[in-house]
């Protein structure tokens, strides 16, 4: 019974659709007025003299599925209906009792057509409740998988961090480790501070995320993102094209190392295993280019701007688990550090997303108050394990350090 309520309830939605463009609602009023014209010529019993209920029904109808406008249409075509039937014969109406019955129909269908309108006005609140109802439903839904997608990579290298510390203490010759491992559970520690903010943002109406701009290398940064996520897919050929040069920008190394796992996550899991990514950081005039190239199946044209909206997915994700949470976040971010972030190409042979950002000016300057260098500097520099902000897999380490790390044996679990 209840289901058969439930399918009722959908029915009506449908036909109460608020969306339908001016034709076809004044549409059906002309069909519904036609119909009954048709039905009163060919039916004899329908064709008595004067005005009758049967005339209001494409009135009613008209209102509740189309609005007023169409039903004041259709009281026009039955009014004429009714003099065409009412003696005398034609279309004329005399000052007599005949027709003050059709000038009466004609006040008769505008109240039946009012009470129409309102019947559809109370559908159409009714349904943007359920919509309403729903979408919090599924902003709901998109806020957990949001908690379980952001934190769980951060939470697995506390977590193997932490555990290769206790193992350094406890072997004499790796103490000198003990507190690289520490530093880095601590960085682990203020991103997770920092994603609990970035949540709260998430589940408001205006994207306002923290960033805390400073001048860094970026090739070293993106060196690093391509070693976080080859420990993910270690069977991925991965690629960095960079300058000799180093390659210096004012944004937040922390949040571009967010846009650099989000953008390389989506290439994963978007193209085929095995297939290659290819990672670009150069300086182009006056700001910094990151392009980030897979070989998926390419986006849409029509999905191309439609999937860096919050909880929008492109018709390729179907498939795929997530909520479109990440490139939503990772353009907010991009957006705060003055940069931006957009889908440059796209076709079945794969897509490239491409992030800008703006140059370190010659006026940084870095944390021992030295200016910052710039790509022309022609200075280069070293990528050192300690300047990582993320475990990096592909360092020489033991297999129990490599396993501590591991996201599957830290402990964290979806």
């Amino acid at each position: 019974m209840k289901a058969t309520q439930d399918r009722l309830l959908d029915l009506s939605l449908r036909l109460l659709r608020p969306d339908w463009p001016w034709p076809v609602r004044y549409g059906l009023a002309v069909v519904f007025t036609l119909a009954v014209a048709g039905v009163k010529l060919a039916i004899p019993a329908f064709g008595s003299p004067g005005p009758d209920l049967f005339l209001t029904i494409p009135v009613a109808a008209s209102a509740v599925l189309a609005g007023f406008g169409p039903a004041l249409i259709a009281i026009i075509g039955t009014t004429l209906i009714a003099a065409y039937f009412t003696p005398p014969a034609g279309f004329a109406i005399s000052l007599n009792t005949n027709g003050l019955d059709v000038i009466g129909f004609f006040f008769e269908g505008v109240v039946v057509a009012i009470l129409g309108a309102a019947v559809r006005a109370a559908f159409t609140r009714t349904a943007e409740t359920l919509r309403h109802r729903e979408q919090l439903e599924q902003e709901r839904t998109a806020l957990i998988a949001t908690v379980n997608h952001e934190l769980r990579n951060p939470l697995a290298s506390l977590s193997g961090h932490l555990q290769l510390a206790s193992r350094y203490a406890a072997r004499e010759d790796m103490r000198e480790r003990v507190p690289a491992s520490i530093d880095e559970a601590r960085r682990q520690v203020s991103r997770l501070v920092r994603l609990a903010d970035d949540l709260q943002v998430i589940s408001s109406r205006v994207a306002d995320f923290r960033v805390e701009p400073e001048a860094f290398e970026l090739v070293a940064a993106t060196r690093a993102a391509a070693r976080r996520v080859q420990a993910l897919d270690p069977g991925r050929p991965i690629t960095v094209n960079a300058p000799a040069a180093s390659v210096m920008v004012r944004a937040d190394p922390a949040r571009l190392d967010q846009i650099f796992d989000n953008l390389l996550k989506n290439a994963i899991a978007y193209s085929a295993r095995g297939s290659a990514i290819e990672l670009w950081a150069v300086a182009e005039a006056d700001h910094a280019v990151i392009r980030v190239r897979d070989h998926g199946p390419g986006i849409g044209a029509v999905d191309q701007e439609r999937i860096f909206e919050r909880f929008a997915r492109g018709a390729a994700a179907a498939d795929q688990p997530g909520m479109g949470i990440g490139l939503y976040v990772s353009r907010a971010i991009a957006t705060r550090m003055d940069g931006r972030l957009f889908v440059e190409t796209s076709s079945p042979d794969g897509s490239t997303f491409t992030v800008e950002l703006p140059l370190a000016e010659w006026s940084d300057a870095d944390g021992d108050g030295d200016r910052a260098v710039r790509s022309g500097d022609g200075i280069r520099m070293e990528d050192r394990s300690e300047q990582l902000h993320a475990v990096d897999e592909t360092r020489t380490r033991t297999a129990e350090e490599r396993r501590a790390i591991d996201p599957e044996d830290a402990g964290v679990t979806d």
